[in-house]
């Protein structure tokens, strides 16, 4: 299983204007114009009331997912609104669409009607339950949303406030989720995705480190958060030999005691002499899971990573040019992640059912990586994994990177029981800073099963 993680919407307004039908009125108002009432004390006449505000066409809107710190969502939203003669003001009509950063937009989303506007700018706007587009995803496929807009506040040239509902693929709240809005063809300037401007600082790094004894530790502080990870050291292990290190990611909603399930990967891992490190995701919106999209200096779980690296590697002999990664699902995608991000520490990466969801680095060196999958009915969450692993390979071809496929045919979440072996064996042979690999050449080892090759 894996994690997604996407996005909503927001609001706005429309002018109408207001005509003088009934020749009374009119020649009242003629007449109140030619004998104006009694001037004020000051001798000045009375200030006139402001005409209320009225945000009416298209609207960029940016939507801040609260589980993923710094990631924003597009959309664009149309509105109609209008106000009574008393200056009461309703939202007419307002239409919410997928938007991205070329200025295409999906067809409609949601829709809503006859939304009042209450006296100091505020409302509510339930938009149901929606699609978010694949092409307007950052998964790539579908989500399934639904989004409450509780108390917006109505300016003079925006809407903003706060979202709650749920991400329904994922089962994820979407509480603490924020909207901003501005002129579509102002969006050039920058879209608002909260009422205030959210300013992020970066993560600190530990610069000391507790005991790293194997087996679990549920009080790893890191970005001040507690985090848990198992560390399996081999009986093999010698401190006058430096030890290869592979970090094990599980998926979304999983755990370190599922991954610990296929008994073959520790064996496999004994055999191979590697040190294995399992960290466990922390909840987000109710739902465990990794965070794939967030940049490096905000992202707490490439940070438990950079962290565990350090501590790792201070209290045991790592073998530095052989430090590993092991992502399964939402694993395999956060893995993606860190080879786009931290590819100075990892020699290479097998990761089954992954997926790029976050652009690399500056100076970032191709990693040879290893895309294991279930084949077209490898779907979970509504997302699908071959239209994910297929991306990640090209991806990972465009950059140089070397890399082999495996596209096994058994859905999303297959038996593992011959993936662990050829994996450890595509480690071995790829330590950090291989450049040509030798398989090129040679073809792959016998150990990897037939459905396995090396995409042209």
């Amino acid at each position: 299983m894996r994690v997604w993680m996407i996005a909503l919407a927001a609001l706005g307004c429309s002018d109408k204007d207001n005509a003088v039908d009934d020749p009374e009125a009119a020649s009242e108002t003629v007449a109140d114009t030619a004998n104006p009432g009694p001037e004020s004390d000051t001798g000045e006449a009375p200030e006139e009331e402001p005409a209320p505000v009225l945000l009416n066409g298209l609207y960029s809107s940016g939507f801040a997912i609260s589980a993923v710190p710094g990631l924003v969502v597009p959309l664009q939203l149309e509105i109609a609104m209008s106000a009574d003669d008393d200056g009461d003001r309703t939202i007419d009509s307002i239409r919410m669409r997928a938007a991205n950063d070329a200025g295409e937009v999906s067809e409609v989303m949601s829709s809503a009607e006859n939304i009042a506007v209450s006296a100091d700018g505020t409302l509510s706007l339930d938009w149901g339950s929606f699609v978010l587009p694949g092409p307007f995803s950052p998964t790539g496929g579908d989500g399934v949303l639904a989004a409450v807009m509780n108390g917006p506040l109505l300016t003079e040239s925006n809407l903003c406030g706060d979202v709650v509902g749920a991400i329904e693929s994922f089962d994820m709240d979407l509480t603490g989720s924020t909207f901003g809005t501005i002129g579509w063809d102002d969006r050039i300037l920058g879209t608002p995705s909260a009422c205030e401007e959210v300013v992020y600082e970066d993560l600190p790094r530990l610069e000391s480190c507790p005991d790293m004894v194997a087996g679990r530790t549920t009080d790893f502080v890191s970005a001040g958060i507690e985090r848990e990870f198992e560390l399996i050291v081999p009986a093999s292990y010698d401190p006058a030999v430096p030890a290869p290190l592979t970090f094990v990611l599980h998926g979304i909603g999983s755990s370190i005691d599922a991954m610990k399930e296929e008994p073959a990967m520790e064996t496999g891992a004994a055999a191979a002499g590697h040190i294995l490190v399992l960290p466990q995701a922390n909840p987000r919106g109710g739902t465990v899971a990794w965070d794939p999209i967030a940049p490096p200096g905000i992202n707490v779980d490439i940070t438990l990573f950079d962290d565990l690296l350090f501590c790792i590697g201070e209290q045991y002999t790592i073998d530095e040019s052989r430090v590993h990664l092991l992502g399964d699902s939402l694993g395999g995608i956060f893995g993606g992640a860190l080879v786009a991000t931290r590819s100075e520490a990892i020699a290479s990466a097998s990761l089954n059912a992954g997926g790029f969801l976050q652009g690399k680095t500056e100076g970032a060196i191709p990693i040879p990586t290893l895309v294991t999958w279930g084949g077209v009915d490898d779907v979970s969450n509504g997302q699908s994994f071959e239209f994910l692993a297929r991306e990640m390979l090209e991806t990972l071809s465009a950059d140089g990177h070397f890399a082999i496929q495996c596209d096994n045919g058994l859905g999303h979440g297959g038996p593992y029981a011959d993936t662990w072996a050829y994996t450890y064996r595509f480690f071995a042979d790829h330590p950090q800073g291989t450049i040509e690999s030798p398989y090129s050449a040679a073809g792959l080892p016998g150990v990897f099963p037939d459905y396995c090759l090396i995409p042209e």
